[in-house]
This record gives structure tokens, sequence and C-alpha cells, in this order.
């Protein structure tokens, strides 16, 4: 066979590739567009949010409202102002620790939810 008989060797190419966008969680396309489903998950958010802002002001109030009755209960100055100088400050700051725990909880698995990732160590309630 000669060089001109043998078949000539010829490129195949396909169509140019497009890079695809990557695809958006299922849950982060819903809040995108303003779904119906989409506001469901931030009224969820906001309704967590709400609940844990309620439970720290109802302990908080709790904590102030029965101060009066301690104090008429004592019946003596220095142990009053001991209260209010000192004895107060570890429950509001363990209520103030309490709720930005629960308000980081509450938005990590909010977005863990819109990430489509299982919540992690979460116990069910």
């Amino acid at each position: 066979m000669s060089a001109e008989q043998a078949a000539r060797r010829e490129r195949v190419t396909g169509e140019p590739r497009r890079v695809r966008p990557l695809p958006r969680p299922r849950a982060q396309s819903e809040i995108d567009e303003q779904t119906a489903l989409g506001g469901a998950y931030v009224r969820s958010l906001m309704r967590g949010q709400l609940r844990a802002g309620l439970t720290g002001f109802a302990v908080l109030a709790l904590t102030v409202a029965t101060l009066p009755l301690a104090f008429r209960a004592l019946h003596d100055d220095a142990v009053t102002w001991f209260v209010l100088g000192f004895a107060v400050y570890p429950p509001l700051g363990l209520i103030a620790w309490w709720y930005v725990r629960a308000a980081e909880r509450n938005e990590r698995d909010f977005a863990r939810l819109v990430a489509d990732r299982p919540a992690e160590g979460r116990r069910d309630r």
C-alpha cells in the first residue's frame, strides 16, 4: 500500500465543553427565589430565635421579679446591697450565655438545612 492509498488520520472533536454552574442545594434556591417553602424555612428560623429570646426574657423576668420578695424577707440593708451588687450578676451572665448558645445553635441548624446536610448530634425532641 502506498502512502496515498493509506487512510488518512482524522481528528474527531466534539462540541466545546461548557462549564456548568454548581447546582445549589434545594433549600437555598427555595429561599433565594422566595417561594412558599423558602418562606417556611425562614419562618422556622425566626420562630426558633423568638422562642429562645422569650424563654431568656421569661427567666430574667422571674429572677428580677423575685428580688423585692427576697429583700422584704431579709430585712437587712447590708445583705440587700450584697445581693444587688454580687448575687444578681452570675444568673444574668448564665441567662445571656444560654441565649447566645441557643441562638447560635438555631443558626447552625438552619445553615445545615440550607446546605442539605443532616444535623450532627442533634437529639430529636
